[in-house]
Order: C-alpha cells, then sequence, then structure tokens
C-alpha cells in the first residue's frame, strides 16, 4: 500500500495533473489514518455481532482485554477492584486480564489470588461462566508467555479496559490493521470510577493509614437477614470506632418483597433482635438504637448531630449521597468509613435463603 501511494505521488492524480511528490512519513501517515477509518468501519459490523445486550440495556463486548499491576499499597488494591468490577460488567463472553509486577514470583502470588477475587465478582454479577483468563506479565525464555504486545493484536479482541484516561487508539488500531486487517477495537478508561472510589471523602478500615478514633455516634443500615459473617465484620467493624451509642437501621419487610426467595427472610423483629444481641456481645456498654428503615437513606440523613456512617463498597455510592441531602438541609456532614469487600460471593442471605429453598424442596420430594 505504501509503495502504491508513493507511485501515485510521483505521476500525479486526476487527469494527470503533478502533485507535490508524498514523503514516507506522510504516507505512513495516511497509511495509518485508512487503517483506522477501515477498522472502525468494520468494528461496527462485527460489534453488531458480537455485543450482547446487558440486563440495563448498555452494550457489553464479548472479549475484553484488561492490564492490573500487581498492588503495592492498599490504594491500588481499591483500584484493581474497580478495574475488575467495571470490566467484568462490560464483557460478555471472555475477559483477558494481564497481570504485571516488580519480579515473576510477586505476579504468580497475586494470578493466584485474582482468580479467587475474580470468581467472587462474577458471582456477585451473575456471570459465573464468563470466560477468565489471566496472563502473568513475566519474562521466561525458555517458556514465555503472551505478551501485552501479542494480546492487543488477538484477532478476536473487541475492547481493551485501563486506568488511563489518555490512550492513543489511532495507533493501537493503526497496528492491528497492519497485522492482517484487524478489527478495530475501543478503549474504555475507567480512570473516573477509580477517582470516585478513592475520593478522601472515604476512609477504609483496611487502610493502615486510617484514623480510628472513636466516634460518639456511629449510623449504620442492613437486611440482617440470617445474620452472616459479613454482617457481623460491618457490625464489628462499626463498633470498633463508636465510644458511646450506635444507630443501626434494619429493613422493613415491605422493602424486601422483590429479593429472592422473600417468603424466606426472617421477620423484622427477629432480624432486630440478631443485631442487637450481636452487637451487646461485642460491646456490652454501648447504646444502641435499633430502628426500622423504610426509604433507602433511613436515619442517616434526619439525625442533627455529627457521626460516621458505615457501609460497605457495595453501597459507598449510596453513603455520599448521603452527605448531599445532609448539606442541602443544613446539616453537617456525616464521616464515611468503608468496609471493602473481600469474602466469597456464597456469604450473602440470598446464598443462604437459596440453600433453605433447596432443603425444603428436597425435603418435600
Amino acid at each position: 500500500m505504501v509503495k502504491k501511494l508513493m507511485k501515485l505521488s510521483a505521476v500525479g492524480m486526476s487527469g494527470g495533473a503533478p502533485v507535490a511528490p508524498l514523503g514516507t512519513s506522510s504516507v505512513l501517515a495516511i497509511v495509518a489514518g485508512v487503517a483506522t477509518l477501515v477498522g472502525l468501519s468494520t468494528l461496527h459490523k462485527h460489534r453488531a455481532a458480537s455485543a450482547t445486550s446487558s440486563a440495563g440495556g448498555s452494550t457489553q463486548v464479548a472479549v475484553g482485554l484488561l492490564s492490573v499491576h500487581v498492588p503495592q499499597n492498599f490504594r491500588d488494591l481499591v483500584k484493581n477492584d474497580v478495574l475488575l468490577e467495571k470490566a467484568i460488567a462490560n464483557v460478555a463472553t471472555t475477559l483477558i486480564i494481564y497481570v504485571s509486577g516488580r519480579d515473576k514470583h510477586e505476579i504468580v502470588n497475586y494470578t493466584s489470588e485474582l482468580y479467587c477475587l475474580v470468581w467472587d465478582i462474577v458471582c456477585l454479577q451473575g456471570k459465573p461462566l464468563l470466560d477468565i483468563r489471566i496472563v502473568g506479565g513475566f519474562s521466561d525464555i525458555q517458556s514465555p508467555s503472551q505478551s501485552w504486545e501479542d494480546l492487543v493484536l488477538l484477532p478476536e479482541l473487541n475492547a481493551v479496559f485501563g486506568e488511563d484516561a489518555l490512550v492513543d487508539v489511532q495507533r493501537l488500531n493503526a497496528q492491528r490493521f497492519e497485522k492482517d486487517g484487524l478489527f478495530a477495537v475501543t478503549y474504555h478508561p475507567l480512570s473516573m470510577h477509580i477517582a470516585r472510589r478513592l475520593s478522601s471523602e472515604f476512609k477504609y478500615f483496611e487502610n493502615e493509614h486510617t484514623d480510628l478514633k472513636p466516634h460518639d455516634m456511629v449510623i449504620l443500615g442492613g437486611t440482617f437477614d440470617h445474620l452472616h459473617n459479613g454482617h457481623k465484620k460491618l457490625l464489628s467493624l462499626a463498633a470498633s470506632i463508636c465510644a458511646r451509642k450506635m444507630i443501626i437501621g434494619v429493613t422493613a419487610d415491605v422493602m424486601l418483597t422483590k429479593k429472592s426467595h422473600a417468603e424466606l427472610i426472617e421477620p423484622l423483629e427477629k432480624r432486630k433482635r440478631n443485631v442487637r444481641d450481636y452487637v451487646a456481645f461485642l460491646k456490652p456498654h454501648l447504646v444502641l438504637d435499633i430502628v426500622t428503615i423504610d426509604d433507602a437513606y433511613g436515619p442517616a440523613i434526619v439525625i442533627p448531630e455529627a457521626a460516621a456512617l458505615v457501609v460497605s463498597t457495595e453501597t459507598i455510592l449510596g453513603a455520599s449521597k448521603i452527605n448531599t441531602i445532609r448539606v442541602e438541609r443544613g446539616l453537617p456532614n456525616v464521616h464515611i468509613y468503608v468496609c471493602r469487600r473481600t469474602e466469597s460471593s456464597t456469604l450473602s442471605s440470598s446464598y443462604i435463603r437459596e440453600r433453605l429453598a433447596k432443603a425444603a424442596a428436597a425435603a418435600r420430594a
């Protein structure tokens, strides 16, 4: 193609009118531009066949590629949580995860942990059949793994996910076109989601730099159905920063009718009693106010005093909204403490109810 363009520039175009000769760099630039345009045009046809609509009406890509680095500190852990959650949410068939790190041992150890972490996320998102492929980015002369450069040139690839907001997508697609005319890929920057999760507004319990000084009042809420270790973890961390009073909202029955196996959810009063008994066991001196919540925010938007609000990463955006509402009402912000989710996907009330339902069905058979 380059030779053809050079020849055209030499002999002229449009009825033989002479034109200025094109240099090699100009020709290469044109080739790259044509590659991108052709690739993008082809991409739309390919995407129609390979993309799958999700329940929310958004479009997922069939095959995605994500790069993560072995975490060196707590911020890196949270960053990788976001990268994995968002990439998994936007991929329908296969997600390839490229792991980079300082040395082979570090990469291998993290890869081992990553398979478990990813399994938890795909189960939480209802995608247990998603094909996950984790590639260790280390140099091994005797048995080399696929490099990042190899992976971005995979013919079946549809999209690349990453932290950086600015990536030279044109250059990437020009490289793909030069290699057997491969389809163009899209790039999905996730920096905005990472910045939101790592906002200074949020104090993570697991971060060694977080000040865990006691607060006079601590607020938290939840369904607390069939009180399990995930609930106990949240309650324990909340109790650890409470000096005097805990206000714990327990979701009303009327708010839970659309939950899976809602008929097996414990009665409100039993859930309240279980919460009270557990926190009283941890810290008998605390004043406990166990209240019913029948909206998204509960007492957190009406309590006039300054307080600490304890949430998990699953409800972190709702916590930020609570402060927005409090400011609108002229109330002081709450201090938001976050519990990073690390437990198995089977550690949930929904899973417990599912097991109970299966046991009941087996007993009736």
